[in-house]
């Protein structure tokens, strides 16, 4: 966030952040959102016996669209300021974060679905496509839902 300004910076150790900008949190970073909506996409790709270039291509394209997502919309650093914001008032806490996770569920499924531009896979029934692009969209539900529970 140093410089252009109009442009996503990524963090580094050590940058110096606009006052009420908190680094991204451990663990829900974009890489570990992208991670999330992945892991059930690869693990269903793998159990349906895809090709393993085609799950690698798949998952390349599921992680270029969300992260363009993620990035338009500094998500990391939401997601750090929020988690300060609401650290004391632990109802409101779980409202919004509830909200986050079904907002970035949302953007995951979309991605997933965008991934699938020019692929193979779109030969499968809408229904397989569906789930593929749900079990996403729940992997980073799951993970932001977790920002709810009270900190120890």
């Amino acid at each position: 966030m140093q410089g252009n300004q109009s442009q996503y910076q990524p963090y580094k150790p050590g940058m110096k952040l606009p006052d009420g900008v908190y680094p991204p949190m451990q663990g829900y970073t974009h890489a570990d959102l992208i991670e999330a909506a992945a892991k059930p996409v690869e693990a269903i790709l793998k159990a349906d016996s895809v090709d393993p270039t085609l799950i690698k291509e798949t998952l390349f394209a599921l992680a270029g669209k969300f992260n363009q997502e993620l990035e338009g919309k500094l998500v990391e650093y939401r997601l750090a300021k929020l988690n300060q914001e609401t650290k004391d008032d632990p109802a409101e806490r779980a409202k919004f974060f509830d909200q986050v996770a079904e907002s970035l569920g949302a953007m995951a499924m979309h991605a997933t679905t965008q991934s699938f531009r020019g692929s193979p896979l779109l030969s499968k029934s809408n229904e397989y496509l569906a789930r593929l692009s749900r079990s996403a969209g729940d992997g980073v539900y799951d993970l932001v839902v977790t920002l709810s529970k009270p900190q120890s």
